[in-house]
């Protein structure tokens, strides 16, 4: 399994990713074409034979552990994960408020949650409101497939490496290549360059697979009509 920028992969046989409203994209890593498109508010986490499986975050509920069938998307379980809290509100695109990391084994999924969440206003907060907001959560479960079940394991102490973490520890030392300018993140897959981009012409969240040798790209799809605009942020 290889992690893409927003989503994961399973060499040249599947990738998934999310748009912005977190409805996941299966497609082709080879051709780019567009399998299916399923769900709302989910964050994929992990590919194997014949699941995707993905956490979906919602500030209302609780985070829960959601199993989708890889050749269609069709949603066939989900369960709340273990002693999750519901208080805190999801940020699942703000990766200083949650952090996932997913490990495969077998029809066994290691998954790790990790979710803050910290005053949002734009005024200097005392003391006493900084740590009214400041809420903590997270934990790892074990996914098991074939029985449908979640199990809590003990944590270790250490938060989920970040996505830049990630990143850098699967990268190979080859040099950085020279990205066009509307690309804000980038990976690997087989002997694509997987790029995430907004070119300014469209406005548009697109996903390509570019030939390295050639700089050329063979894909792309688009994810998220409109790229998402954040207002500025206010002066205290």
């Amino acid at each position: 399994m290889q992690r893409i920028p927003l989503g994961v992969a399973d060499d040249d046989r599947l990738a998934v990713v999310r748009t912005r409203d977190g409805a996941l994209v299966a497609l082709d890593p080879t051709t780019g074409v567009v399998r299916w498109r399923q769900g709302r508010g989910l964050r994929p986490c992990a590919i194997t034979s014949d699941a995707v499986v993905a956490v979906r975050m919602d500030a209302l509920t609780r985070p829960a552990v959601v199993v989708l069938d890889a050749a269609d998307g069709r949603e066939v379980w989900s369960a709340e994960v273990p002693g999750s809290s519901g208080a805190i509100p999801a940020a699942p695109d703000d990766p200083t408020t949650f952090s996932l990391d997913c490990a495969v084994d077998g029809e066994q999924i290691l998954l790790r949650w990790a979710l803050r969440s910290g005053y949002g206003g734009g005024a200097a907060p005392s003391r006493e409101i900084l740590e009214e907001h400041d809420l903590k959560a997270g934990g790892v479960v074990r996914v098991d497939l074939r029985s449908r079940s979640l199990q809590p394991v003990t944590d270790t102490g250490a938060d989920p490496p970040s996505a830049a973490e990630r990143h850098t520890r699967s990268a190979a030392p080859d040099p950085v290549p020279a990205l066009a300018a509307d690309v804000v993140d980038h990976g690997r897959l087989g002997p694509l360059r997987v790029e995430l981009a907004t070119p300014a012409a469209t406005g548009a969240v697109v996903l390509r697979g570019v030939d390295p040798s050639e700089d050329a790209v063979k894909w792309e799809v688009v994810l998220d009509e409109q790229a998402e605009r954040r207002p500025p942020r206010l002066r205290p």
